[in-house]
């Protein structure tokens, strides 16, 4: 019988290669034509224990080294080859479950001052695989030996002609504090006629961070959609701040309508509490008003291992795409593809698919986090992007709307055009979650 791990990886696999009639074995080599033969042991995922570092083995795979990480070196091959058959001589099952479930997150205690798991504590950082999506990788030596025996191409085709996706994402945490918080700003610059200017517009017209329409119209440039998610609290919380803006107020509900109109998606980024509590998220997702709420991100990137897959199950939530360091960008579960969620709680795969965010603006650009100047930034984020196309992925990216401001965040406007445009080069489908969503597992949400 399969376990758990072996399900978990063809469930994801599948997700993006077609194998409905391929034979495969894992733990074994008893004559099926593709075999995985080595197995950690079942009892490790019964304790609450990590992996010996000491047992981490690097291989070369596709010009890249990547880690086995339940092996000791062998002197085999990855994989063996005859005509017929097909040897896989590492456990890229048991690699890849550790990293997709998040197992690594879930044992660990290494939490920030929000509770949040931490880039400095992570197994990806002690690798130092921020940039290498390592599941895909594994995926691919499965593919490399399927495709050897079947003599086929298995790849599903899931973007039509292009060669990624490239899912746009905003979170909309403030839309009324230009005035204030850029006025700040420009006082520190020493730009002191710029503050009337900020105040004025906020009287006569709207805070220069309302800027929905800018945004729409610069993605439109692009042929471009994307997923907009709105913070349905207001104020202050016991861990920081929530929205400037009622959610249930006249002008955010026409930005709403108009956003649907544009054919944008609109989504939930659930409030602070909400990652481990239903009841929060759930009254999130009503505060909003809509009845096509299909996606969420948590606000802070907040997401507890344990317990917050259970809680956007219960929400009845399809995906999610809050995965990513704050701290820093990259593959935080060592994967460009979309991916089912690891319930912890229940022991078994989650219904949730998790598109992981693989660069968030602030990441790039605050000095608390890697603090790039804008040339540096769009020079890591292609160098993301090349590395996602060549597994035909999905590059998630997150631009506030505060970034598309000439105050507080001046110049990074030009980043996101940029980024699209490297995008568009790349042959890259810019589109929103909801649209990966129903790409890839096939249903109409």
């Amino acid at each position: 019988m399969m376990n758990k791990q072996f399900n978990f990886f063809l469930k994801n696999f599948r997700l993006f290669y077609d194998i409905d009639d391929v034979e495969i074995e894992y733990g074994k080599s008893e004559g099926k034509p593709v075999s995985i033969s080595r197995k950690c042991e079942d009892s490790f995922w019964l304790e609450s224990n990590d992996i010996n570092r000491d047992d981490v083995v690097w291989k070369e795979w596709a010009g890249v080294k990547i880690p086995f990480l339940f092996e000791k070196e062998n002197g085999a091959e990855i994989i063996t080859f005859t005509d017929d058959k097909a040897v896989i001589n590492y456990d890229i099952v048991a690699s890849a479950f550790y990293f997709l479930s998040g197992w690594n997150e879930y044992v660990s205690s290494s939490r920030d001052q929000s509770g949040r798991v931490t880039y400095r504590g992570s197994i990806i950082n002690e690798l130092n695989i921020p940039e290498i999506p390592v599941v895909n990788y594994y995926f691919n030596i499965l593919e490399v030996a399927v495709s050897h025996v079947y003599k086929r191409n298995i790849k599903r085709s899931l973007w039509g002609a292009n060669n990624l996706a490239v899912c746009l994402t905003h979170d909309i945490d403030t839309c009324r504090s230009c005035w204030l918080e850029g006025s700040f700003s420009e006082l520190k610059k020493r730009r002191f006629l710029s503050i009337p200017k900020l105040i004025f517009k906020r009287i006569l017209t709207k805070d220069d961070w309302f800027n929905f329409k800018e945004i729409v119209e610069i993605e439109e440039e692009f042929n471009a959609t994307s997923s907009f998610y709105f913070l349905p609290r207001k104020g202050k919380s016991g861990m920081g701040k929530n929205a400037d803006y009622n959610i249930r107020s006249k002008s955010i509900q026409n930005v709403i309508s108009f956003l649907k109109e544009q054919k944008k998606e609109v989504g939930v980024h659930g409030s602070f509490g909400s990652h481990t509590d239903e009841k929060i998220l759930q009254n999130d997702i009503r505060r909003i008003n809509s009845q096509s709420i299909i996606g969420n991100r948590f606000h802070f990137l907040m997401f507890d291992p344990g317990k917050t897959v259970d809680v956007l199950e219960k929400c009845d939530l399809k995906y999610d795409t809050s995965l990513s360091f704050a701290e820093h960008i990259g593959f935080r579960r060592g994967s460009c593809y979309p991916f089912y969620l690891y319930n912890f709680e229940k022991d078994d795969i989650s219904s949730v698919v998790e598109i992981p965010l693989i660069v968030m603006d602030t990441s790039l650009s605050s000095g608390k986090y890697m603090g790039l100047d804008r040339e540096e930034a769009l020079q890591k984020v292609c160098e993301l992007m090349d590395e996602t196309e060549k597994f035909n992925g999905v590059f998630t990216l997150l631009w506030h709307n505060t970034s598309f401001s000439d105050y507080k965040y001046t110049g990074w406007r030009k980043v996101y055009i940029d980024i699209l445009a490297y995008g568009r080069k790349k042959n890259g489908l810019l589109t929103n979650g909801k649209d990966i969503y129903e790409r890839i597992t096939g249903k109409e949400a």
